[in-house]
């Protein structure tokens, strides 16, 4: 299980996330080899592994990593895209893509006007249109769409108004977060001539999506049941550097580049992401030249399996990283997770060094914060709490659990401290770490029993709150916004699993959002996360480094700090070391 971004969202156990950034190659060359053409040539293709298959590649309605890994890559345009994408300056959203240039902003940071690109075609070579931009605001809006993830950042989005060319943004009130929601917000832009062909929503606004009538209506209702189960979620036409070619369920996706894209041309003649899930199986292919790309070894693998004179002459191996991180829930709903002071000690009974050790061989540092280390609102001044039993045990007894009738086990007004803990069947991080949480626990005089249930399951369950405690994964930006996570009226529908709620912490989280002032936003954040490391409303496990290897064919390899840590589009392979060709192509090789 995964959360991320501004709200946590369900993704498939083992697409967990990543950390820091290198973006030069281990020999420092940037992607530049001796002997090699110093000027990227067209060609070849790149062949990814895929751990798990898409759920569906329909944007708004995807909730795995790996659909928005082939759709919108790291950058915000691979298939489809976004009105702006990431600069690689300080990776904030200012990059204009289907939008001309920056949104101009309002004194009052309420309206935001976009002039949307001219000349821009879709796939299918129709043009795109403000239309399809107003379209796809109204199908993340309506109620019955599968696009649940996306209306919670929409909240403050009051009305959208479209003259010419010209977009406005008109918001209910004033939001620091409200600029990035509108013109990304993960929001790929999405045709209307292919989901809406009849034009059920033309007679509606933007506001009537949002109000009580769009679940009452025939129309509105027609148009949700198609959208959601349209086979354009199987073949998707976008506006971006690739088409969709196909998608073999159970085997890969392919991906071609489209030669009459708008902006600047990748140079790959295809992209295959092909679906392997078995680690082992993924590594034995890769060595056999079968796939280009490993985004993601095992520790084991990356420490024992790769290296030597051979294996170097065909791969890079690499570590790379962006903001993710693991934690232990502590649901505040159970009498056992109320006090902090229990919180504090649940913490200080995990080894968390050690457990990075045994996990991750290592790759990544102990977590202290709800934000990454390179975050810009990171504060660096706190320091994760010790590994110290016997201090944990003093808080414990300070707390009132004590083994009141000697049984061995902790108890406080009758309650005994025995819980359960919480994991996917699909977990690989559940079934190392679970039996490690109960001996230590066990010691200090809590029993603490697993919970085993499959990946759907687990997502009802965490939103219902109807568990004590589990282990999640989640990732997140290096600017976004923690309200939607960690805010109490998250705690009802929203992704603020643990029931943690503090007035104290509301209040920063609000005044956070009113503050247009980078650098005042930061020291309020600061604050907020000096409040949590008190609370300790979740344990922190760690922040978590990624292992990858990939062929040494390829030029201009960079890794970078959004998910899936690559950009593909700027990748490419000098003609005397092009494996695929055109030929092999039309051969469907």
């Amino acid at each position: 299980m995964t959360r991320y971004m501004t709200r946590r969202s369900f993704l498939l156990p083992l697409l967990l996330a990543e950390l820091l950034v290198a973006c030069t190659r281990p020999d420092g060359t940037s992607g530049k080899r001796t002997g090699d053409a110093a000027q990227p040539v067209p060609g070849d293709w790149a062949i990814v592994r895929f751990e798990n298959e898409p759920d569906t590649l329909n944007p708004l309605t995807s909730v795995t990593t790996v659909a928005s890994y082939a759709l919108w890559g790291a950058k915000n345009s691979q298939v489809y895209e976004l009105l702006m994408g990431y600069n690689t300056r300080d990776w904030d959203v200012t990059e204009p893509l289907l939008a001309e240039a920056a949104p101009t902003v309002s004194d009052d940071h309420v309206t935001y006007t976009v002039k949307i690109r001219e000349s821009v075609k879709w796939h299918d070579g129709q043009p795109f249109t403000p239309e399809d931009v107003l379209f796809t605001f109204k199908a993340a809006a309506c109620p019955l769409t599968d696009a649940a993830r996306h209306r919670s950042s929409l909240t403050d989005l009051a009305e959208i108004q479209v003259d010419g060319r010209t977009i406005r943004f008109i918001m209910s009130k004033p939001n620091v977060y409200n600029l990035r929601n509108v013109v990304t917000n993960l929001l790929p832009i999405i045709p209307k001539h292919v989901f809406d062909e009849e034009g059920l929503l033309d007679a509606f606004s933007y506001k009537d999506m949002i109000g009580l009538k769009a679940k009452a209506d025939p129309k509105i209702k027609k148009f949700a049941e198609r959208f959601n189960k349209h086979p354009a979620n199987r073949a998707p036409v976008g506006t971006g550097p690739y088409k969709f070619e196909k998608w073999d369920s159970g085997r890969e996706i392919v991906l071609t580049r489209n030669d009459e894209y708008w902006g600047k041309k990748p140079y790959l003649e295809k992209i295959v992401y092909r679906v392997i899930t078995d680690y082992t199986a993924a590594l034995t292919a890769f060595k056999a030249g079968e796939i280009d790309l490993q985004p993601r070894l095992l520790p084991i693998q990356y420490r024992e399996q790769t290296g030597g004179p051979a294996f170097e002459q065909q791969f890079v191996k690499v570590t790379y990283s962006i903001p993710s991180e693991y934690e232990i829930l502590w649901n505040h709903e159970r009498p056992f997770f109320k006090d902090k002071r229990v919180r504090q000690a649940l913490t200080m009974l995990v080894d968390r060094q050690k457990i990075l050790e045994a996990i991750r061989s290592g790759l990544g540092q102990i977590g202290v914060s709800p934000f990454g280390t390179e975050a810009r609102d990171f504060n660096p001044n706190i320091k994760a709490l010790p590994y110290d039993p016997k201090r944990a045990v003093e808080l414990l007894d300070e707390a009132g659990w004590k083994d009141h009738d000697g049984d061995g086990v902790r108890d406080k007004d009758g309650v005994k401290f025995k819980f359960e803990f919480l994991g996917s069947s699909g977990s690989a991080v559940f079934k190392q770490l679970s039996p490690v949480l109960a001996d230590e626990f066990r010691k200090a005089g809590i029993e603490m029993t697993e919970r085993v249930v499959e990946l759907a399951l687990m997502t009802e369950t965490l939103k219902q709150h109807r568990f004590d405690a589990g282990v999640l994964g989640f990732t997140f930006d290096l600017v976004y916004d923690p309200y939607h996570i960690w805010h109490s009226s998250a705690a009802s529908g929203g992704s603020n699993f643990e029931n943690f709620k503090n007035a104290e912490s509301d209040r920063l989280l609000e005044q956070a959002r009113l503050e247009f002032d980078n650098e005042k936003r930061k020291q309020i954040y600061w604050r907020w996360q000096e409040l949590i490391h008190d609370e300790q409303p979740v344990t922190f496990l760690y922040y978590q480094v990624e292992p990858a290897a990939y062929s040494t064919r390829f030029q201009n390899v960079q890794w970078l700090p959004l998910r899936p840590g690559y950009d593909l589009t700027s990748w490419w392979v000098p003609l005397g070391k092009q494996k695929y060709t055109h030929a092999e192509a039309v051969a469907g090789n």
